[in-house]
């Protein structure tokens, strides 16, 4: 990789200022760059999560143009923080390097002292870049970088200068993928699902001890601003507990991979309110048309208020209340092709 010396850096849209003696790269920030980041905050629920969503977005984007600028090639179908489900289930902002792996993108707002990383991603990267998103001129200022994070508070004056970056990215061994780790786990619960077809019941209290049924991953789940672990209504926080995890599906004769979530909170002693979620798990941010959700009774009849069919869908959602050793299925169908979960809570 070619090292480039930011000081004779020119670009029309790009430049380079001194900043607490490192050079710092800023960015005018156009309409496409706030509409796809609109765009992607827009998936979120929650006004929280959807305004993560945004400023992570944006930080991606400004690193990306960076990258370019000094030809570092980036690959966006790898980047986390640019995939529509990863971003709703983890508060990640990645962006992939090719032949080296994920570089985290972290924004921060002006006159902030500390860059905020999220527990998620204190791993499994090769580095992290912090981004000053300044909304109001319209411009991102990339202050600089730090190999690794050892607490989810960063302090600014912390950071190197961004040509302490590339002469380390330069040194960097290739590697085939860095969140190898992560793929493999992706992988194991696709082959998990392929060959699965609704064995078991799911027994729902154990989660709350941590002991997930066999294709249900955890990690998938585990992210604190998870949008729809937000939008449960509260009851008494002595009592609440929460868990959650996600399972991939394939229907049977469809290449089309979907992402289920299941969250519960225990509400009571013996009353538990669950959220189901189903996501497209592919490219498209939408689910194809006619994808079918319903809730079955214990004698497998289908509950008419609680069925939900795609039609532009980013995702459908059913939400309800069981006591403890109420069973129920969930019917997920596309045409003739359909695949039932078993539950007990």
């Amino acid at each position: 990789m070619k090292i480039i010396d930011l000081n004779r850096l020119q670009n029309k849209s790009g430049e380079t200022v001194m900043n607490s003696n490192h050079l710092a790269f800023i960015i005018p920030i156009d309409g496409k760059m706030f509409q796809i980041a609109e765009n992607f905050s827009q998936q979120q629920q929650n006004k929280q999560k959807s305004r993560a969503v945004y400023l992570n977005t944006l930080a991606i984007l400004a690193v990306d143009f960076y990258c370019q600028c000094v030809g570092i090639k980036t690959e966006a179908s790898k980047s986390h923080g640019l995939d529509n489900i990863m971003s709703s289930l983890m508060n990640t902002a990645s962006l992939f390097i090719k032949d080296n792996g994920l570089l985290e993108c972290r924004p921060v707002l002006p006159k902030e002292e500390f860059c905020e990383i999220p527990s998620e991603v204190l791993s499994e990267r090769i580095g992290y870049m912090v981004v000053e998103i300044d909304e109001g001129n319209r411009q991102a200022r990339i202050l600089g970088f730090v190999e690794s994070v050892e607490n989810e508070r960063l302090p600014l004056t912390k950071l190197n200068s961004l040509r302490d970056f590339l002469i380390y990215l330069h040194k960097l061994p290739p590697v085939e993928l860095v969140s190898e780790i992560s793929t493999n786990k992706v992988d194991m619960v696709e082959e998990v699902a392929v060959n699965q077809i609704s064995a078991g019941i799911v027994k729902l209290s154990k989660w709350f001890e941590g002991l997930l049924d066999d294709g249900w991953e955890a990690e998938l789940a585990s992210a604190k601003d998870l949008a729809i672990s937000q939008d449960i209504s509260s009851a008494n926080e002595i009592e609440k507990r929460e868990s959650g995890a996600a399972k991939f599906i394939y229907l049977q004769h469809s290449s089309e991979r979907v992402l289920l979530i299941l969250r519960q909170t225990r509400v009571s002693q013996d009353e538990v309110e669950i959220v189901l979620r189903l996501y497209p798990a592919s490219e498209s941010i939408f689910l194809l048309d006619g994808i079918k959700i319903a809730l079955l009774d214990e004698s497998d009849k289908s509950i008419p208020q609680l069925e939900k069919q795609s039609k532009a869908s980013n995702w459908l959602q059913l939400r309800f209340k069981g006591n403890l050793g109420d069973k129920f299925s969930l019917k997920i169908s596309l045409g003739e092709d359909n695949i039932i979960e078993h539950f007990i809570i």
